[in-house]
């Protein structure tokens, strides 16, 4: 994972060349569909066809040779390939020189206040902030009730969502998620980055991540759904849509669906915090609430935030899953 930018670059359009002319069938593409037809995907020449490039030149960009694409080219790759609009900005990205621009944006420092101020104000909304590398810089007090020992300063959603145990794995909103943060952790991810290294090494372990991963497939964020574990509901989807305030950092708002069993479990959590607050206060000891908010609500800088690899958090979100789940089936 420390070979030079400009060999990460290559390799990786070499792969993702490969990966998305594996993905498509000539039908796709308009090519007549031969049934005696051996190959998966289309061929180089078929992909240089429909580019107007030569094939020899094709097959030097997908074994990295170092061969320099222009924008015209890059174009009609895309064309050729069906790339949609998130797949032509990620072609360019690895194809075009100095695309790196794009990671000269946050590089480390912390999230405007007034970004940090707004999202903590919000008692009836889940939310926090995360980096280009998926770790978690802000989170509000409702965010952390949700995913109480998951949800944390420092904790990175990618390594996370692959901790999940097999159980959590069978819903379908976790397969979706799956795909949605590692197609992120591609289209956001800088290759020169140690943190970015690091978190792709940890889950290239993982065989689902692997798979995913190898798909080559590149998205922004911008909404979904995922499970979480309420004691009175077990595992339920939430939605979360993302809000891009400041270059670099997406902050994500969670909430339940309309008329959705994730509605009436966020709100019996807010309604229960508001009934703690309540009683704490009547007690004499919400001054001391209000102090503890204000311990940690932005990170530690990005140098300093370390990924736990004893298992610390996955056996806290095993022992969450646990409580009330015999079996897949009591899932939603």
């Amino acid at each position: 994972m420390e070979t030079p930018r400009g060999q990460h670059e290559q390799s990786a359009l070499a792969s993702f060349l490969r990966a998305r002319r594996a993905a498509l069938a000539p039908d796709d593409v308009g090519l007549p569909v031969d049934p005696r037809r051996r190959v998966t995907g289309l061929r180089r020449e078929e992909v240089a066809r429909l580019a107007g490039i030569s094939v020899e030149y094709y097959r030097r960009l997908e074994q990295g040779s170092g061969h320099q694409m222009s924008l015209q080219v890059c174009a009609s790759l895309a064309r050729a390939l069906r790339l949609d609009r998130s797949g032509v900005a990620y072609l360019q990205r690895l194809a075009l020189p100095g695309a790196e621009a794009v990671y000269d944006v946050h590089r480390g420092e912390a999230p405007p206040p007034d970004l940090v101020e707004m999202i903590t104000l919000w008692d009836h909304t889940a939310a926090y902030i995360i980096d280009r590398n998926q770790d978690v810089l802000v989170l509000n007090d409702l965010m952390r009730a949700v995913a109480p020992g998951y949800m944390e300063i420092g904790n990175n959603l990618g390594l996370m969502q692959f901790e999940a145990p097999p159980e959590v794995r069978a819903l379908p909103s976790w397969v979706e998620g799956a795909r949605t943060t590692v197609s992120r952790l591609r289209y956001y991810g800088n290759p020169s980055d140690p943190r970015w290294q690091e978190i792709i090494a940890l889950l290239l372990d993982d065989e689902d991540f692997a798979d995913l991963w190898h798909r080559h497939e590149a998205h922004p964020m911008t909404s979904g759904r995922a499970p979480n574990f309420f004691p009175d509901h077990g595992w339920v989807d939430l939605r979360w849509q993302v809000l891009e305030a400041h270059p670099g950092l997406y902050t994500l708002v969670c909430y339940g669906a309309p008329g959705s069993l994730g509605e009436r479990a966020l709100a019996e959590l807010r309604a229960g915090r508001g009934a703690s607050r309540s009683a704490d206060n009547g007690e004499g000891r919400g001054a001391d609430r209000d102090t503890d908010r204000s311990d940690g609500l932005v990170g530690p800088p990005r140098d300093n935030v370390t990924t736990p690899t004893d298992g610390s958090r996955l056996a806290r979100y095993r022992a969450g899953y646990s409580q009330g789940h015999d079996s897949p089936a009591q899932h939603p």
